[in-house]
């Protein structure tokens, strides 16, 4: 066998491990900080930090000491973290004192997991230099490692949630990690460097890089990541928040690299044409996320992970296609440029974007940014000429004006005239095609010419973005952003809604006698809201995780006290400010207070037996916070709820099982269950909801089942599933159906 299979073996190995730890480090974190969100996007900026650390580490210590030098002086770095690192996984119990939530994460990770990761990050640049002084043929092109390196870093990440989540708990998902940690040490020996790094063949012919190359690698790298990212808001924060869906559009940007950098590069000619034509499907989608016009999930997901692709491997391809030719003097080089720009494109999505924008403007942003580098590169590499004469610019800069004003006019005037009264109820197809026509054929004047369309797209981009305004014609109240999501509340007739990407968290009426009556999943016909009017029960002491409208707390009167554990505080003001609920609750004499936080991890602030009744209400979004109903988060919840108190969940879910895990976990630790669901039976005011009861005390459940109708049969199932601790969960395993559109509340 030849040699160059243990570079790619080990490079391989080296990437499968550094994006394993990704989604493995990421799920330890959430009972620690919550909001799964935020968790992953400072985890992926984190990881980035690294690889981009590591090569210039790996840039600086070649430079310095030489290839052959450095290489034995490496076994110091590849052996620490077999010394230092932790044979158990071990994360500490809280987040980091007082210190910002992002930055508490990136300084948990650091001491837990940074030094073996960092190595990790330097194996491929380290390898390729090593192949450049051995003797083997491949030699000559070494990024054909690069190549392997991506394939590992893909079949990392797509193998965690199909393979080892559902079958291992973390302390085994580390102890096999651990295990390839020691085979990629090993597998090192076999690939040191046989020659000086002055006898090695001279590459073509080449001197230091241009600046200008240096700002198309840089920027071409940026764009891609920016639009990985762009990609990953929408299908969460629009589309469903499904945890393993962070995994999917990363597999697709990897793999895009693992086809552009192989050893016979798969990047034709003809594929920028189909960039422009992803690009403009780009603006579609963005447009109908304009006016809230959804389309079956798969089918959504499909056409964004195909844009991705398409825009992804365009970049990558240009990537290879401007790559040095001096591998000799400008390798690290390359690769240290394109590590700070996926840093920087990382950094601007993540981090800059949703402090600064209400909506998601990171998606055309981010084609923007793409075809920006892609005129850059053409300009670099092909110089074109641009128009003839006075004349000539005249004609393009007349052709750009038309079809600026024609765009601007489609967003803003067309669905001004197409819904005089405000509204888009039952005209959405009609609005999609009226100004969909007239912003393609305006785009697609400037396909094949980069610099005009760039123009088009960012005017697209701008005036698209005014798109929902102009059609919600005052009925619409508010929207925020913040790092947990987006927040829009608007009225619909004598409705107003809470909406959190695509998930409707409640509703209220405006006027007349329902003023302060619970809707939605909290309507008294519901398995909850029965509960809480009927007299079969009495609660002193009240809590609650997840706020919403705050619609539960106008069941809560004299002598209660509701406490509200909420983990994003702007959401406080806008319960407060934009829905009765609260007041309604304060009127009818209820004590109301506010923890913000994460609310497993707030409840250790209450004294054992200090609650009544427990009400989780923060699964009526496609994305479960899997750490607040493990058993561990079971047995806090019964802490401070004791002998005698109730536990209730909402377990509404769109595309998880989430009973079964309950009733699991409750058999575990010995806990009555009970469940209900109002399909069937729903008020018009109502939606169909499935709630959960848990309890110590049989005679609570006994009276739901009985007086109220709820059911304890599953508890005798002979298929329920392994319970979910804090070290093990299996969402994949729980899955339900994903082919159903967006068009409900859940």
């Amino acid at each position: 066998m030849s040699r160059i299979w243990i570079y790619q073996t080990t490079v391989f190995l080296s990437a499968f491990l550094f994006f394993q730890i990704q989604p493995m480090t990421s799920k330890a974190l959430l009972p620690l900080f919550g909001g799964s969100y935020l968790v992953w996007g400072v985890c992926m900026v984190f990881y980035q930090a690294v690889l981009l650390l590591g090569y210039l580490y790996a840039h600086s210590v070649h430079r310095r000491f030489g290839v052959v030098l450095y290489s034995k002086i490496h076994w110091i770095l590849l052996l620490l973290p077999i010394l230092v690192v932790s044979r158990q996984f071990i994360m500490p119990e809280t987040g980091m004192g007082q210190m910002h939530l992002a930055v508490s994460i990136v300084v948990t990770l650091t001491l837990t997991v940074g030094l073996p990761v960092f190595v990790l990050s330097t194996t491929s640049l380290m390898l390729q230099k090593w192949l450049l002084s051995s003797d083997l043929p491949e030699r000559m092109n070494p990024y054909v490692l690069y190549s392997g390196s991506n394939l590992g870093s893909m079949l990392g990440l797509l193998t965690y949630p199909a393979l080892v989540e559902p079958f291992l708990n973390l302390d085994s998902q580390w102890h096999l990690w651990l295990a390839g940690y020691l085979c990629v040490v090993c597998l090192h020996a076999f690939c040191m460097p046989t020659r000086k790094e002055e006898n090695l063949p001279a590459a073509q012919a080449g001197g230091s890089v241009r600046p200008g190359l240096l700002v198309c690698w840089f920027i071409l790298s940026a764009a891609g990541t920016a639009l990985l990212l762009a990609v990953t808001n929408v299908i969460t924060l629009d589309l469903a928040s499904i945890p393993f869906l962070w995994i999917l559009p990363l597999a697709i940007y990897l793999l895009a690299y693992v086809v552009t950098f192989k050893e016979k590069p798969w990047y034709p000619a003809w594929w920028p044409k189909i960039m422009y034509w992803a690009v403009v499907l780009g603006i579609l989608l963005y447009l109908m996320i304009q006016i809230r016009l959804t389309l079956p999930i798969l089918v959504s997901l499909g056409l964004y992970m195909f844009i991705l692709f398409a825009v992804c491997l365009t970049c990558s391809g240009e990537l290879v296609r401007s790559k040095p030719a001096d591998t000799n003097r400008n390798l690290t080089t390359f690769y240290l440029t394109i590590a700070a720009g996926g840093l920087a494109g990382s950094l601007f999505i993540g981090w800059v974007i949703p402090l600064v924008s209400r909506s998601l403007v990171e998606f055309p942003l981010a084609l923007v940014l793409a075809v920006v580098s892609f005129a850059l590169c053409f300009k670099e590499h092909e110089p074109a000429t641009g128009p003839d004469g006075r004349s000539g610019w005249i004609r393009t800069l007349t052709s750009l004006a038309i079809c600026s004003l024609i765009i601007v006019l489609a967003s803003t005037l067309l669905p001004a005239l197409i819904v005089p009264a405000g509204t888009t109820a039952g005209k959405e197809p009609l609005l999609m095609v009226i100004m969909a026509v007239p912003v393609i054929l305006a785009v697609l004047w400037a396909a094949g010419k980069p610099w005009q369309f760039v123009v088009l797209l960012i005017v697209a981009s701008i005036s698209l973005g005014f798109t929902e305004d102009v059609i919600s014609r005052g009925s619409r109240i508010g929207r925020f952003r913040n790092f947990y999501g987006i927040y829009k509340v608007y009225d619909s007739g004598n409705l107003r809604y809470l909406q959190h990407g695509t998930t409707l968290h409640g509703r209220q009426y405006i006027s007349g006698p329902k003023v302060g009556v619970p809707l939605s999943y909290h309507h008294p016909s519901g398995p909850a809201g029965a509960m809480l009017v009927s007299t079969n029960f009495s609660f002193h002491h009240v809590g609650m995780i997840g706020l919403g409208t705050g619609a539960l707390s106008a069941y809560f009167g004299n002598g209660q006290t509701f406490t509200i554990f909420e983990l994003d505080p702007d959401n406080v003001p806008i319960a407060e400010r934009d829905f009765v609920y609260l007041k309604t609750a304060r009127n009818r004499g209820a004590k109301v207070r506010f923890m913000t936080g994460d609310g497993r991890i707030s409840l250790r602030k209450l004294k054992e037996s200090d609650l009544d009744l427990l009400l989780i209400d923060a699964f009526n979004s496609g994305s479960i916070p899997v750490h607040l109903l493990t058993v561990e988060a079971l047995q806090e919840y019964f802490r401070v709820l004791g002998d005698d108190g109730l536990l209730l969940m909402h377990v509404s879910n769109r595309f998880i099982d989430l009973p079964p895990v309950i009733c699991s976990n409750a058999k575990m630790l010995g806990l009555n269950f009970c469940e209900k669901s109002n399909a069937g039976l729903v008020d018009p005011d109502a939606d169909t909801t499935q709630w959960v009861a848990l309890s110590r005390n049989p005679s609570k459940i006994d009276m739901l089942i009985v007086r109220m109708g709820w059911s304890d049969t599953r508890k005798e199932a002979g298929n329920l599933p392994k319970p979910w601790t804090d070290r093990y969960s299996n969402v994949l395993g729980s899955l339900m159906n994903l082919n159903a559109g967006l068009h409900g509340s859940l």
